[in-house]
């Protein structure tokens, strides 16, 4: 089966590299205020599907890269919660039992580093592998010296807030780590441009009304900027106000807000369509959700105890700890099943059998539990 490796992560990476396009560009900012710490995230794209998953600790785990590569290989030293649409340890975004917090975006000017002498993991999987291994920005931006994101067609960059509240944008330009932190990120906030162009477009007041990527910037760094001057504390309501105003109706799928301080995740997940042949159909308003939270304080992250996760779009609101259900293999084939069903009906042609999915439903099966005695 070694030999379907290549053929698997190409399929994801292509898969994923669709998830914000120009016309779907998403957004994530971090707001301080007092000694408050939260961090927003918009994912705009066409199926809001997937599962909120925990991730245990003491985990040994080789990365899903091609055979011809030399993966990582590493033993996961936090727990963490993370939002996932084709695949347990391929997440989108998440954050660990410290407090950091790593979310992408697609970035059309990525270009990863050449094959050299480090490790090789995937784009989404480094995401998971910072989530496992560090507890802050510096630790993360240290991985480069160890490690390289191998991914034939994903385009990503990454906002990444810790619980001291440091934040730092990681970009990979002409093959190399490009990163923002302290005085070099006076906004933190990142959508579907470099760093550097967002921030000379909002400090300029350039022209936005051409590049989404651009308006979601300036229109989030203006709102942080007026929460500032104000007398309210900054509260989770806010944070979602302010990703409802960089959100694309129904093209907003996914509205996150990780409240770094208290260690709570708020989530609403809005309507994907039901398609019927041509149609894709929307049977309610856009834009209205139920708000659902989770904290980590009733969650053993120790790899002796069941993974859970929450299917995103259960009926439930408010406080849902406990809505969680054991994760199986079966569960994870059924969401990556659903995730390319739905690509295929869109109308993107991605060739993936039934043998590279079931492959891929398996592949956490080779992690091993490291439990101390």
């Amino acid at each position: 089966m070694k030999k379907n490796v290549s053929r698997i992560t190409l399929t994801v990476s292509i898969l994923l590299s669709l998830i914000s396009s120009s016309v779907y560009p998403c957004t994530t900012f971090v707001l301080h205020k007092g000694n408050k710490i939260f961090f927003g995230r918009n994912l705009d794209w066409i199926t809001g599907s997937g599962l909120l998953m925990t991730n245990p600790k003491n985990v040994k785990k080789i990365a899903l890269v091609d055979s011809t590569e030399k993966a990582i290989e590493w033993i996961s030293k936090y727990g963490s919660m993370t939002f996932n649409q084709i695949g347990r340890d391929l997440p989108y975004g998440g954050i660990n039992e410290t407090g950091l917090v790593v979310e992408h975006m697609t970035l059309d000017e990525t270009q990863y580093p050449n094959k050299d002498d480090r490790h090789a993991i995937s784009a989404n999987q480094w995401i998971q592998f910072q989530l496992d291994n560090y507890s802050s920005i510096e630790e993360v931006i240290s991985s480069d010296s160890i490690l390289r994101i191998v991914d034939a067609t994903s385009k990503y960059h990454f906002l990444i807030c810790d619980r001291s509240g440091n934040v730092v944008t990681i970009e990979f330009l002409n093959g190399k780590m490009v990163s923002h932190i302290q005085t070099s990120i006076p906004i933190t906030v990142l959508a579907n441009s470099t760093y550097d162009t967002s921030l000379e477009c909002y400090q300029t007041n350039g022209n936005t009304d051409s590049n989404r990527s651009l308006y979601n910037f300036c229109t989030v760094a203006n709102k942080i900027e007026e929460y500032k001057k104000s007398s309210n504390n900054s509260s989770v309501n806010d944070t979602f106000e302010i990703l409802k105003s960089v959100s694309q109706g129904p093209g907003t799928k996914w509205s996150i807000v990780y409240d770094i301080s208290d260690m709570r995740i708020y989530f609403k997940i809005f309507e994907t369509p039901t398609i019927i042949g041509a149609q894709k159909i929307f049977l309610q308003e856009p834009g209205r959700a139920e708000m659902k939270f989770v904290g980590f304080k009733n969650f053993d992250f120790d790899c002796s105890k069941d993974v859970k996760v929450l299917n995103l779009n259960d009926k439930f609101s408010g406080e849902v700890d406990n809505q969680f259900i054991n994760y199986s293999s079966e569960i994870n084939k059924k969401y990556i099943t659903d995730a390319f069903t739905f690509f295929k009906n869109w109308g993107y042609d991605l060739n993936i059998g039934s043998e590279q999915i079931d492959y891929l439903a398996k592949y956490p099966k080779s992690f091993i539990c490291m439990k101390k005695e």
